[in-house]
């Protein structure tokens, strides 16, 4: 599951790369987390970014943990539950991301993240779905969530799943107003971003939402089943 991802891009280049006409924002972020206000691309509004929160408000969540079913929703879920049905059909987005993070289970307690990332393709299009709610004072608040697929890294210890990757000339598509509900499922299932993607170990320090600088995505040495620091997988 996805709990942390990078989007540090300029916005000149974020605009050029999804051919939006937006204002200029602010971005560098290599440790993106829940709760925090992040650009997306919506349905709605495809010409420009807009800010949405990560899964839920820190006024919402009470600086209590998230629940993983507000930051991500797997593939099959979008059909199985009517809300998420729902939001598939009306309220999709792509979420800009440089690059993510996946953490790699050794044992039960212990575990090293990931970069999963496109060595070629500074700027990958993640696909979600994104809600919207009025809070007590009758402010409209704006949520996404990211769409995960089966694990494809044929690596058991990243977990069931993984973000899916959307493949550039499907992003529109994902996007547009009459894809069809297999259409939009054919995309996820796609194998054409993700077989792009390579990824290496790096600092746990991006366990710590305050720590946010570009050493968070350079590669560190890995840990083995034991604790040892080993250069091989």
């Amino acid at each position: 599951m996805i709990d942390r991802y990078a989007i540090f891009s300029d916005f000149k280049d974020i605009n050029q790369r999804f051919g939006l006409e937006g204002e200029e924002f602010t971005v560098p972020n290599y440790n993106a987390s829940p709760a925090q206000q992040l650009p997306v691309i919506v349905n709605t509004s495809k010409k420009g970014i807009s800010f949405f929160y990560w899964g839920t408000n820190k006024q919402w969540s009470n600086n209590k943990s998230i629940s993983p079913k507000l930051l991500s929703a797997t593939q099959d879920k979008l059909v199985q539950t009517t809300t998420l049905r729902h939001a598939l059909d009306k309220r999709r987005c792509i979420i800009p991301v440089n690059g993510f993070y996946q953490w790699k289970q050794y044992s039960k307690r212990r575990q090293t993240p990931h970069y999963f990332h496109v060595a070629h393709e500074p700027i990958l299009a993640l696909p979600g779905i994104w809600e919207e709610y009025e809070d007590m004072d009758g402010k409209i608040n704006y949520t996404f969530k990211f769409v995960e697929v089966a694990n494809y890294a044929n690596v058991p210890e990243f977990g069931e799943s993984m973000p899916a990757v959307l493949p550039k000339d499907m992003e529109r598509k994902w996007l547009d107003d009459y894809s069809s509900t297999d259409e939009l499922l054919e995309i996820l299932s796609s194998k054409e971003g993700v077989n792009q993607l390579s990824n290496h170990p790096v600092s746990p320090h991006i366990t710590m939402i305050s720590n946010n600088s570009e050493d968070l995505i350079k590669p560190q040495a890995q840990v083995d089943q034991l604790g040892n620091y080993t250069l091989f997988d």
